[in-house]
C-alpha cells in the first residue's frame, strides 16, 4: 500500500502500489521502482512483472515529448517524475493483465500488429522464439508466455519476455530458460494504448 505523508497537500509517497511497484526517496527525490521480493526473485509473478518493468524502463527514452507531457498530472499527485508516473501507473495495470499505454489518456482501441509467434526451437542452451507478419498498424510490443510441459494460457505470472514490436517482417528473439524440457509458448501483441490482441503464437519445442 502507499503511505501518503500530509494527505491533503499530497507531499510525500512511499510503499508499495499494486504488489508490483514501490515508491521511496533517494538523496531528498523521490523514485520509483520495480518490487523486489528477496525470497523468491525467480517465481512466475516476479519475473512477469520485471519483463513489463524492463520494456517500460527502455522504452521511455522512445516516447515522443507529447506522449511524456500527458504522465504530467499524474507526476505531480505523486509528486513524482513523469517517467515514475508511467512506470507506476503501468505496472499497475500490468498486475491486473492490462498491457501498457504510451500515455495516461485515452482507450484501448487502436488495433496492433498482427505479429505472432511462429516456431520455438532450442539453439543450444537457449530458445529461439520466431516471429512473424504483415501489418503493424499501431503496434508497440510483443508479450511472449511460456510454460514447460503443458500448454500455456497467457497471465502475468508466466510472462517471460516483452520486446518492442518495430519489423514489418520475421524477427527472431531469444530466451535462455531455467531448465530444460519441451517448452510451450505463446505471445501477444499490444498497441501504444494498451489494447492487446488475443493470443495468437501457440507454439513449443518439441519433444
Amino acid at each position: 500500500m502507499v503511505k501518503i505523508k500530509g494527505p491533503m497537500m499530497s507531499l510525500d509517497a512511499s510503499g508499495t502500489l499494486g504488489d508490483a511497484v514501490t515508491f521511496s526517496k533517494w538523496k531528498g527525490r523521490a523514485y520509483v521502482r520495480e518490487r523486489v521480493i528477496p525470497s523468491n526473485p525467480k517465481s512466475g509473478a516476479q519475473v512477469g512483472r520485471r519483463a513489463m518493468f524492463i520494456f517500460l524502463t527502455q522504452q521511455w527514452t522512445n516516447l515522443s515529448a507529447a506522449n511524456k507531457a500527458t504522465w504530467q498530472e499524474l507526476a505531480d499527485q505523486l509528486v513524482a517524475s513523469p517517467f515514475s508516473a508511467y512506470v507506476s501507473a503501468n505496472m499497475e495495470n500490468w498486475h491486473n493483465f492490462l498491457t501498457p499505454m504510451k500515455t495516461a489518456t485515452g482507450a484501448r482501441i487502436q488495433n496492433p500488429s498482427d505479429h505472432a509467434l511462429t516456431a520455438a526451437a532450442w539453439e543450444e542452451n537457449r530458445i529461439k522464439l520466431s516471429v512473424s507478419g504483415t501489418v503493424l498498424n499501431y503496434y508497440w510490443g510483443i508479450a511472449f508466455h511460456a510454460k514447460l510441459a503443458g500448454a500455456v494460457t497467457p497471465a502475468v505470472g508466466n510472462c517471460i519476455l516483452v520486446v518492442r514490436d518495430v519489423f514489418p517482417h520475421a524477427q527472431n528473439y531469444y530466451w535462455t530458460p531455467p531448465s530444460a524440457g519441451r517448452w510451450y509458448f505463446d505471445s501477444i501483441a499490444f498497441s501504444i494504448d494498451g489494447k492487446q490482441n488475443p493470443p495468437g503464437g501457440s507454439q513449443d519445442t518439441g519433444p
